[in-house]
């Protein structure tokens, strides 16, 4: 945070804990809504609320401007704490896509509140927009964008900029050429129309099959082609090859750091809801114990299959002694597999062809072996040594080398399962996945000693 920042961090601060509310106006007036977003969070929860009820009051496009640029979770706890109507007023300002975003996780009063101030024809807007679920790219569309029939001048295109509104946020540098059904034909930038003879027709200067997305696409394929081409707007177009909308950069990186937070959360094994709850210890308690649960019945799982080697484990002791060694190193190992292989699909440097599945898993197999074989010698040697009895070494060496393999391969087999069962690929790094590491690798280790318990 810059010093100037701070300063206003702390003036708006000893305003309120003064209540002296008409100075807070005053400043809050002239402070530019980038400044406001920049501390929002470094206030508390009443200092945020009073802060943005000032500014509704004020300036209701501000206010839905600073809504808007927070974080999600933000926005979240200020809808909530606002009253029903302001709630609902503040809402009504913004875009069907966002406000499908947002309104499943606040109260059903404010949701049927804002479902009611529609038009039908918005009403069935939003309701569509609702049921795309929340990685659709809808929520990412914005309104903000202008097209012209292929067959306009220059000179025709040049006045739909004039008469555009003049939005702060909004840089016109493209216009969408369409045919006589709305089609998307071609784009022309703002720089090729200033240039182009005024009675030139668009369709002579456009750029001819320009890239588009659906609108049922994913989030991850939008930001696929932002990064492959470069992009600072991208065109959205529905079934007909209509456009709808369009997505700029601004967004797109939103959502980057909205899926990069939420991956985090999965590798927690809970969700990025966590946020939405604050200090609702109860709804937090919620979302972490399923995971938690799944871990503790597989854990069991694991104890009972060790309860089932119980004759082999009497015979030789020692054995029980790597169990802790051998589902680290295995957990370890599957997880950077996971981790490495499900980036590669996010980033979309890995596809889910056949002939890749096999590259990835060959690669993999390459990078077990020579790991598995450093790592179970210096074990086995260790174990040879420390408990003078070289079966045992033997035993740990090869149990070790075997999980590695199997581990490293089931971390790079995952992610294409989830893909080709169209899941999300981060859900190769949970707890679940982790679970069934231990129980597979104890599996494997324990079977393994069963043949070698004679020779003690």
């Amino acid at each position: 945070m810059t010093p100037s920042l701070k300063v206003l961090k702390e003036t708006i601060k000893k305003l309120i804990n003064k209540g002296n509310y008409s100075a807070l106006e005053r400043l809050l007036q002239k402070t530019h809504k980038g400044d406001i977003v920049a501390i929002f969070r470094y206030l508390s929860h009443s200092e945020r609320l009073k802060v943005f009820e000032i500014i509704m009051k004020q300036n209701l496009e501000k206010a839905s401007d600073i809504l808007y640029d927070l974080d999600e979770d933000l926005q979240i706890e200020i809808l909530r704490s606002l009253s029903e109507k302001n709630a609902i007023r503040i809402l009504l300002t913004f875009s069907s896509g966002e406000i499908a975003k947002l309104i499943d996780k606040l109260p059903d009063n404010i949701k049927k509140g804002v479902l009611s101030k529609l038009e039908d024809e918005e009403r069935k807007e939003l309701e569509k927009y609702i049921s795309y679920g929340e990685n659709s790219i809808v929520h990412l569309i914005s309104k903000e964008y202008l097209k012209i029939n292929e067959n306009k001048t220059v000179e025709d295109a040049l006045n739909l900029v004039k008469a555009s509104p003049q939005e702060e946020d909004i840089e016109i540098i493209y216009i969408y050429a369409i045919d006589d059904e709305d089609h998307l034909t071609g784009v022309v930038s703002l720089k090729e129309l200033l240039v182009s003879p005024p009675n030139t027709q668009v369709k002579d200067i456009m750029v001819r099959e320009p890239i588009y997305i659906r609108n049922n696409a994913s989030k991850e394929e939008v930001i696929q082609l932002f990064k492959r081409y470069d992009l600072y707007l991208l065109p959205v177009v529905d079934e007909e090859e209509k456009v709808i909308g369009v997505i700029y950069i601004d967004d797109i990186l939103d959502a980057i750091d909205e899926k990069s937070t939420e991956e985090v959360f999965k590798l927690a094994g809970s969700k990025e809801d966590e946020l939405f709850y604050a200090n609702q210890v109860f709804k937090i308690v919620k979302l972490r114990l399923p995971w938690l649960l799944i871990t503790v019945f597989g854990e069991l799982l694991t104890a009972f299959i060790i309860s089932l080697f119980n004759l082999t484990i009497q015979k030789a002791i020692p054995v029980i002694f790597f169990l802790p060694l051998v589902a680290a190193v295995s957990g370890n190992i599957s997880s950077q597999s996971a981790i490495i292989t499900a980036q590669g699909f996010l980033t979309g440097k890995i596809t889910e062809s056949k002939r890749e599945f096999f590259r990835i898993l060959l690669r993999e197999l390459k990078i077990a072996l020579i790991i598995g074989l450093i790592v179970s010698f210096i074990v086995g040697f260790i174990s040879f040594i420390w408990l003078s009895n070289h079966i045992l070494g033997v035993l740990v060496g090869i149990a070790l080398f075997i999980n590695i393999i199997v581990s490293a391969l089931l971390g790079g087999f995952l992610p294409f399962l989830l893909k080709l069962l169209k899941k999300d690929v981060a859900l190769a790094t949970t707890p679940l996945t982790l679970t069934l590491n231990d129980i597979i690798g104890i599996t494997v280790y324990l079977s393994i000693a069963m043949y070698f318990v004679n020779l003690f």
